[in-house]
């Protein structure tokens, strides 16, 4: 375990992303519960990925009411299916198989080491410094090995439990996820299968008839891209919100253009007297471009806004 903080993150974005050139083709599928505040499941399904290369993978999300397919390849991404319910369905994926920033991300962040420990489980945690004020982005590993164990995204009140470590081709992946956010589980996803693909079937590949071509973008996590932002303006609580006594979180999906400003924006979930300030906010805030191979991509992500009485 290095002690040089940043060679640390570069070291556990080595072993615990499995999306990088030199990783060998693989083929995963895990299961996803979506929970309420009260811990009733609101949808479950299964997330499933055959990944050869960065341009060569094909990933499916199904639930009770939807199914989406992306493929990448050579002329880009194909997409069979219309928007997912929840930006934490397309988390719970990057979780398993991209969960920290790449290397050239790293490259361009400094960071600080600090111990910690959580019940019996002591982690080695590493902040991005650097970034706007209070990110409350960190990632915490196992203090024996270089696993991740914990994600905690302060700024979406989310933190993301990596549990059950397996290792498979020298990386580390989690058995479980558990999401959650202000102490309530949100999200639960559990592994069925992971394996090498070794030959890769081209059918595993091939795009359906209905895919179609769609604009260079990719999905990042909240995580990785509060580690992008650059400019934030705080929104504006709704004096009609504040008079109602009405808080909470309104969770947006942003699509941020190459130049890393927003191009679109919708409301996910969130209190109804909330959400256009929350949009009205986020419209104006600005991101470090996202580089896939060295060039800038327009990049999907969700983001939260949280509204709080009595700040």
């Amino acid at each position: 375990m290095p002690s040089d903080p940043k060679e640390l993150m570069a070291l556990a974005s080595r072993l615990n992303n499995l999306t990088d050139m030199d990783t060998k083709p693989w083929h995963l599928r895990a299961t996803f519960k979506l929970l309420d505040d009260q811990g009733n499941a609101t949808d479950e399904g299964t997330y499933e990925e055959f990944w050869a290369s960065p341009k060569k993978s094909k990933v499916t999300y199904t639930g009770s009411k939807f199914t989406r397919t992306d493929y990448r390849t050579e002329q880009g991404l194909l997409r069979a299916g219309g928007d997912l319910p929840s930006g934490l369905i397309i988390s719970a994926g990057l979780e398993f198989v991209q969960p920290l920033p790449t290397r050239e991300a790293i490259s361009h962040e400094t960071f600080e080491l600090q111990q910690r420990e959580t019940g019996n489980m002591k982690l080695s945690c590493l902040n991005i410094t650097g970034l706007p004020a209070n990110p409350r982005l960190n990632y915490c590993l196992d203090d024996k090995i270089p696993a991740l164990r914990v994600s905690v995204i302060g700024f979406q009140s989310l933190q993301v439990l990596h549990n059950r470590i397996q290792k498979f081709q020298d990386h580390y992946i989690a058995g479980d996820l558990r999401f959650v956010r202000d102490g309530k589980t949100v999200l639960t996803a559990h592994l069925e299968k992971i394996e090498a693909l070794d030959p890769i079937n081209e059918v595993d590949f091939t795009p359906s008839d209905d895919a179609k071509l769609v604009p260079l973008k990719i999905n990042i996590s909240g995580g990785v891209a509060q580690g992008l932002l650059l400019e934030r303006t705080p929104p504006q609580y709704p004096p009609v919100a504040m008079s109602a006594g009405v808080s909470g979180t309104v969770i947006l999906e942003a699509v941020i253009s190459e130049t890393g400003h927003i191009a679109n924006i919708r409301v996910i979930s969130g209190p109804s007297l909330l959400q256009q300030a929350a949009m009205d906010a986020v419209r104006t805030w600005v991101y470090k471009p996202y580089l896939l191979n060295g060039k800038a991509v327009q990049v999907t992500t969700t983001v939260n806004v949280v509204f709080t009485l009595g700040r």
